[in-house]
């Protein structure tokens, strides 16, 4: 375990979760709404909490009801907050952040009205208690008296800073680090079509750093003290559901493997399985819990149009009904809307290949194949409840939707 101190910005994030991100002038509902704390610099300190550190951080934090809240939730998650300056003018910062759940995306809109940590501050601060010092690359008015101080009084200590976005100033800062993480945003700003590009123009200016810049979907690409240069590809996900915090998640499992003695090349190879670990939960709570492996309920090759396959279905109060159409798979909870029994109580389901239905047991009610919409019997234009699948195109498994995975 090791001592770690961040220095960047502290928000309030609020979360709201739509079907899909709106149109311009459009109208939507959220399904759910959250309030955390965020900030890049809180994120990747609570992850590194989790993966065992003591951690502790250095913001600001105004005097309302929302600081309050902000300050109580990082202790509560083991964040050391005794290095916390306090504004009486101002407000909590705020992040307000639409997450698609169609496609895990997140866009976010941003208020702050409230100074930065100031140098008078940080200056106090006995900085050679902690085993390593992580810089967000913001504030840059104290930024670099901050960072001079880091390099002047640290012997030892490895000094990270975050480069997310292109700052005025903030090139002049990069010899005081040790290891510079630069997101795609700061490349792109900067003329770069890909990671390498920026990697090798930044060693050739200061040579002997350790250098990442990650990419998203393209994956992250790492250079080390030597100049060597490496790309680690993304790691594949069938579904995404949250992005938001996993760039903060790829720094802290970073810092975390270099702490652990890997080399850069295997940090970042570490790191990125994190980062894609979290982007199939929302949220960073229980980022090192595993995940819920899914198990099928069924296997396409056993479906077919002739028959309807019952089959289990866990975390569902009936079983489900499976049967094919018109070379799709349709799916309904095996449970008659007229007397809330099994379709297949009394004997199995008849189907008409005729007339596309499917026939309860118990007291003849045809309900169509295609919608599941009861054509004839005493539940005449109800319908069966339908269940969402999701079938895997490579091996035909098929499984109940909206589970997490692997």
């Amino acid at each position: 375990m090791a001592k770690i101190l961040g220095i960047g910005n502290l928000v309030l994030d609020t979360l709201l979760f739509c079907e899909h991100y709106p149109k311009e002038d459009a109208e939507v509902r959220a399904q759910q709404r959250q309030f955390k704390f965020g900030g890049n610099t809180a994120n990747s300190l609570y992850v590194l909490s989790q993966l065992g550190h003591q951690t502790a951080i250095v913001t600001t934090l105004a005097t309302d009801d929302q600081a309050k809240h902000l300050k109580k939730a990082l202790e509560q998650q083991q964040i050391d907050t005794q290095h916390v300056q306090r504004f009486i003018k101002g407000a909590t910062p705020t992040s307000y952040i639409t997450i698609s759940q169609q496609t895990g995306s997140r866009t976010i809109t941003h208020y702050r009205d409230l100074p930065e940590c100031d140098f008078e501050h940080f200056a106090k601060i006995e900085i050679e208690d902690y085993d390593w010092l992580h810089f967000e690359g913001r504030n840059l008015e104290a930024l670099g008296g901050m960072l001079n101080i880091a390099k002047t009084f640290l012997s030892h200590q490895p000094i990270s800073l975050e480069v997310e976005k292109p700052r005025e100033g903030i090139e002049g800062l990069f010899e005081q680090a040790n290891l510079i993480i630069f997101s795609h945003h700061y490349a792109k700003a900067k003329g770069f079509a890909e990671g390498a590009q920026l990697l090798q123009a930044i060693h050739h200016q200061h040579p002997g750093k350790q250098l990442v810049c990650t990419w998203g979907e393209q994956g992250a690409w790492c250079m080390s003290h030597q100049g060597e240069l490496h790309h680690q590809p993304a790691v594949k996900l069938k579904k995404v559901v949250d992005t938001l915090g996993a760039g903060d998640t790829f720094n802290a499992a970073l810092i975390h493997h270099l702490i652990a003695g890997l080399d850069l090349k295997s940090a970042v190879e570490q790191a990125s399985q994190l980062a894609a670990r979290k982007c199939q939960q929302i949220g960073l709570d229980n980022l090192l819990s595993p995940l819920v492996t899914r198990k099928p309920i069924a296997n396409l090759k056993h479906i077919t149009s002739a028959r309807a396959t019952v089959v289990p279905a866990p975390g569902l109060r009936h079983k489900v009904v499976l049967i094919k159409h018109d070379n799709e798979i349709k799916a309904y909870e095996n449970n008659c809307p007229h007397q809330d029994v099994p379709l297949d109580e009394a004997y199995k389901i008849d189907i008409n290949p005729f007339e596309m239905t499917m026939k309860c047991s118990v007291h003849d009610a045809f309900f169509r194949i295609e919608d599941g919409v009861c054509v004839e019997g005493p539940c005449w234009r109800e319908e069966l409840k339908p269940v969402d699948i999701e079938v895997d195109s490579e091996t035909g498994a098929i499984y109940l939707a909206d589970m997490k995975k692997d």
